[in-house]
């Protein structure tokens, strides 16, 4: 009887399925757009800074000079853009930075499975003005995984925050 009604109830969903509208390829495009930019927003951790932008590149710097990080190239993305030709370009510069032996222990924990951490953050002046800071966002990434890399993305999470937690809101 459990069996005869399973497949009359895959049945009738079938039949359902079947029957709706198939969406368009335009909107096929963007649901898939939504999910890509919901993945975005999982993914990386977007806060506004309570600095300027020049006082948010200085403290950023500091701080990690200070926590004994490593610390990269700074790259000024708005040079880079008006020789592209965007005059117009706001202010926008990519740090390096990340804690001494992080992709080691990111390694390490997962075997050697786990890509090496885009160890940056971007910074840009918003359409407001304010300067605004993207960054991985390693807790979401830890609650994602298991066991030892879990444990390492959360403890490099709780390191960056410590970081951050006077420079952004």
């Amino acid at each position: 009887m459990k069996k005869l009604a399973l497949a009359l109830l895959a049945f009738c969903s079938f039949s359902a399925l079947a029957q709706a509208p198939q969406p368009s390829k335009e909107q096929l495009q963007q649901m898939l757009m939504a999910r890509q930019m919901q993945l975005m927003a999982t993914l990386y951790d977007l806060r506004k800074s309570r600095l300027d932008f020049d006082e948010t590149v200085a403290a950023i710097k500091a701080g990690a000079d200070k926590r004994g990080w490593k610390l990269g190239d700074v790259v000024d993305m708005r040079a880079e853009m008006r020789k592209a030709g965007n005059k117009d370009a706001k202010p926008m510069k990519v740090i390096h930075l990340c804690p001494v032996g992080a992709n080691e222990r990111v390694a390490k924990a997962s075997a050697g499975k786990a890509p090496a951490l885009p160890c940056r953050a971007t910074l840009f002046e918003g359409a407001d003005g304010k300067t605004n800071v993207v960054r991985l966002n390693l807790h979401t990434l830890a609650k994602g995984m298991q066991g030892d890399l879990a444990k390492v993305l959360g403890e490099l999470a709780v390191e960056e925050d410590a970081l951050y937690q006077n420079i952004l809101e």
